[in-house]
């Protein structure tokens, strides 16, 4: 499904991302775990084409952006890989004059040309799966945050992605609104969606992730099954860090 090699990205002078090499199968739940500025967010940017890397490749199903390619090239991959790509931010981003349904909807209309009764639809019935149905005409700003972050899923999900990226979905929100969030992407999980996820939270990571890939320093440190990872480490830098997480207040 997901095809990374010798994925390098800078920023001016600093490297974020350096010689990333990665392999993601279909139905696959991928947890990235790591310390602030280890790279996970900036990885998922550039697969879902929101950060151009500097080189290296990206394949996402028959899809392939490659640092070799022309710029033409380049940006229709691009554009091809966010169709393929569904992502879910830790700031909601919601259009906040458009209401609930309205938000859904936008993509797929003005995207995908989708005829607007079948958004509509495709619309009502996400909105039904992570349990909004009764807000679909409200404002974002009559929503608590839980649940303006259950609007964001499922307007990625109205794009009919084939995988779906989020970028530390609950961190701005308290304890019982992320419960709620983590609740919808098990649910996704347990429908057989790819998902990659940059998350501090360890229980979701340990209960639901196929695989766990540790990042620091914009290197990948490590990866295996959770119960491996969790367990028995085997680096340094990891240890320091699943010490530093079980000190931290819940």
């Amino acid at each position: 499904m997901i095809e990374v090699n010798h994925l390098s990205k800078r920023f001016d002078a600093l490297t974020v991302l350096q010689d990333i090499n990665l392999r993601i199968h279909s139905q696959e739940i991928v947890v990235l775990l790591g310390p602030s500025g280890s790279g996970k967010s900036t990885l998922l940017r550039c697969l879902n084409g929101l950060e151009e890397p500097n080189s290296g490749s990206i394949r996402v199903d028959n899809i392939l952006w490659d640092d070799s390619m022309n710029a033409p090239t380049k940006k229709k991959a691009i554009r091809e890989l966010r169709n393929l790509t569904g992502m879910v931010f830790q700031s909601f981003n919601l259009f906040p004059h458009l209401t609930v349904l309205e938000n859904v909807i936008t993509a797929p209309v003005t995207v995908k040309n989708m005829p607007k009764e079948q958004a509509i639809e495709l619309a009502e019935s996400l909105l039904n799966k992570v349990g909004l149905a009764e807000k679909k005409h409200e404002y974002p700003s009559r929503l608590s945050g839980g649940q303006q972050q259950r609007v964001a899923i499922a307007r990625a999900l109205a794009m009919q992605p084939q995988i779906m990226l989020f970028d530390e979905p609950t961190s701005a929100l308290d304890p019982e609104l992320t419960g709620e969030v983590l609740s919808v992407m098990r649910q996704l999980a347990d429908e057989g969606m790819t998902m990659i996820v940059v998350t501090h939270e360890m229980k979701f990571a340990q209960e639901v992730a196929n695989r766990v890939i540790f990042m620091s320093e914009g290197v990948i440190q490590e990866e295996g099954a959770p119960e491996q990872f969790f367990v028995q480490p085997q680096t340094e830098r990891a240890r320091k860090f699943l010490r530093q997480m079980a000190q931290e207040p819940v």
